[in-house]
């Protein structure tokens, strides 16, 4: 397989100036509870997004999606958005921001490789904006620190209705270490970080599992579920007395509520739960306890399956196999910005034989999942094309 500067040589003729590393943001618990300004336990891992940028002599630019094969191009003295835009929504918009700011941007061929360049739409918007910024922040000289990026990045959000990034996903791009996780508290967007103890190395360790899934597999779903957890935390709000913490409201409130539908009651119990794991799976972690993080994440996969519906026979399968055995003690769906992506918690000796269970998923579905070690990655980082000429 080409590395990105290859592609990038191949589809323009010149080598790129910059080639910028971008992780993939991983959310092990909390990922739907920014809608009730929850808790939220985040990471980056090695996969992601590459950017490489060359400048050209016109003002045009001209994008390629090498994972997704796809071209997109505009000019930059009449940036108008388009619906076919998609995943080049994130670049005009910051391109727009850009020109906000009176700084000359000009123009430039930009190629994107890696897993985020087909993710869902906050997840895309996140890795590529950060990749395009610090690319052109180095090449043009900006001179703009990792705060002001931030600051940009999410900016740029007002030039698009549907590609917006979230914030949390931006500051964990900028401010990762390698090892380390992120705890964030949503309601004031406070963070700390603190290492994370399950690798290979100390007996127990953690496996990302990609099922392989089609990409828009369940990606419709998830937005549609997004909507309605929005609709249904404004209707909680309205009903509650001022000042109320969304997060903390009992259960049996929910479930009592005369003004919520039973839609929205399992909308809002889940988004609150997903919450509460988050904060029950960061004492396990900080513990080192495998088997209390295990029984976290078991009951959020059996919250994500009864409450919200957002799984598939394939994803289940796996998680059943994984249920059967002894040393695994949890697998769950998380967050990546790729649907059907699994992480489960076992002891090393059990990885050999979960990687059989795989080979038998692939007999049975017809999909071939692929599984590596979760060991959570530092920040968004630049690269140099002779240094590293096959990323």
């Amino acid at each position: 397989m080409k590395g990105i500067v290859n592609v990038h040589q191949s589809e323009y003729g010149t080598e790129p100036l910059v080639v910028v590393e971008v992780p993939q943001v991983t959310t092990l618990l909390g990922a739907f509870s920014e809608f009730c300004s929850g808790f939220a336990l985040m990471s980056t891992n090695t996969q992601g997004l590459r950017v490489a940028l060359s400048l050209r002599s016109d003002s045009q630019v001209h994008i390629f999606n090498s994972t997704a094969k796809e071209r997109k191009k505009f000019q930059l003295l009449a940036i108008r958005p388009r619906k076919e835009d998609k995943w080049c929504t994130p670049v005009k918009s910051l391109c727009q921001m850009l020109q906000s700011m009176d700084v000359t941007v000009p123009g430039f061929n930009l190629t994107i490789k890696g897993q985020s360049a087909i993710a869902d739409a906050p997840s895309v918007t996140a890795a590529i904006t950060s990749g395009l910024l610090l690319a052109l922040n180095e090449v043009l000289g900006l001179g703009l620190e990792a705060n002001s990026q931030m600051r940009i990045a999410f900016n740029s959000n007002r030039y698009s209705e549907v590609y917006k990034s979230r914030l949390r996903d931006l500051i964990t791009i900028f401010s990762s270490e390698p090892g380390m996780m992120l705890r964030f508290d949503l309601e004031s967007y406070e963070y700390s970080s603190f290492p994370y103890p399950f690798t290979s190395s100390s007996g127990t360790g953690s496996w990302f599992i990609d099922c392989a899934l089609p990409a828009d597999e369940l990606s419709q779903e998830v937005a549609i579920f997004r909507e309605e957890a929005k609709k249904a935390f404004e209707c909680l709000k309205a009903e509650m007395p001022k000042g109320t913490k969304l997060r903390s409201v009992p259960r049996k409130e929910i479930i009592e509520s005369k003004v919520l539908s039973e839609d929205w009651k399992r909308v809002i119990t889940f988004v609150t739960e997903d919450s509460n794991a988050s904060e029950k799976g960061y004492e396990a972690l900080l513990a080192g306890d495998s088997k209390q993080l295990g029984k976290v994440m078991s009951t959020e996969q059996h919250n994500i399956s009864q409450l919200t519906g957002l799984t598939s026979p394939e994803v289940d399968w796996l998680v059943k196999r994984g249920s059967e055995m002894d040393t695994v003690w949890g697998v769950t769906e998380i967050s990546v910005g790729i649907t059907g992506t699994l992480v489960a918690l076992m002891d090393k000796d059990s990885e050999s034989i979960f990687r059989d269970k795989l080979a038998e998923y692939e007999r049975i579905f017809g999909f071939k999942p692929e599984m590596r070690e979760y060991i959570p990655s530092g920040a968004i980082r630049i690269r140099t094309a002779d240094e590293y000429p096959f990323i």
